[in-house]
């Protein structure tokens, strides 16, 4: 979520600084073309935008490869509910147990909870990716879905590290285990542990 709002305020930062640009002592408007010359920032406001807008193309395409039929969220995230599951929907402050296996958009499977383990975390109140707290609200116990998630919604500028590059979107599998919510102390324990 820390990271969803880090981009967002970036974004919205560099949008007022190009709001911001010079204006003539007469008052006259600027044309936009005069702008993106004296605004310094324009460079990168369109490389993000460039970013999204390839990375969207790329998990569309990817989308209607399989033939799945998402959902996309205000946020960006796509998804597909295969099972609504029972129960309360999960809120904020809600503890999650998470089976799930993640893919590079290429298809190579490259996590999975069955080797990993299990992910444990609480709605909107842990670190880790930001997709997954936003798409468990939409859920409920046993419920199992499918994400495309865009890089910035997951691992971001940075990757992971590992086998996520930067600016990498990705697909899950996801199923919150029914009506084994993991204690508080569990997640606390080890909060890194997704």
């Amino acid at each position: 979520m820390r990271k969803y709002l880090i981009v967002i305020t970036i974004v919205l930062v560099l949008f007022s600084l190009a709001a911001c640009g010079d204006q003539k002592a007469t008052g006259s408007v600027v044309s936009s073309s005069e702008e993106v010359k004296n605004n310094k920032d324009a460079p990168y406001v369109e490389g993000n935008k460039n970013i999204m807008r390839r990375e969207n193309e790329e998990m569309q395409m990817f989308i209607q490869r399989y033939g799945w039929q998402m959902q996309r969220t205000p946020s960006g995230l796509y998804i597909e509910i295969l099972n609504p599951g029972k129960g309360d929907l999960y809120k904020e402050g809600d503890p999650v147990n998470l089976e799930y296996r993640t893919f590079l958009l290429t298809g190579e499977m490259i996590y999975c909870s069955d080797s990993l383990g299990l992910k444990h975390f609480i709605v909107n109140r842990s670190e880790g990716i930001d997709a997954l707290h936003e798409a468990v609200q939409m859920l409920r116990p046993d419920a199992k879905a499918r994400l495309v998630i865009p890089s910035y919604l997951a691992y971001g500028v940075a990757g992971d590290g590992d086998r996520i590059q930067a600016f990498q979107p990705i697909m899950m599998e996801i199923h919150l285990t029914e009506n084994q919510k993991p204690s508080q102390e569990k997640i606390l324990a080890n909060p890194y542990n997704y």
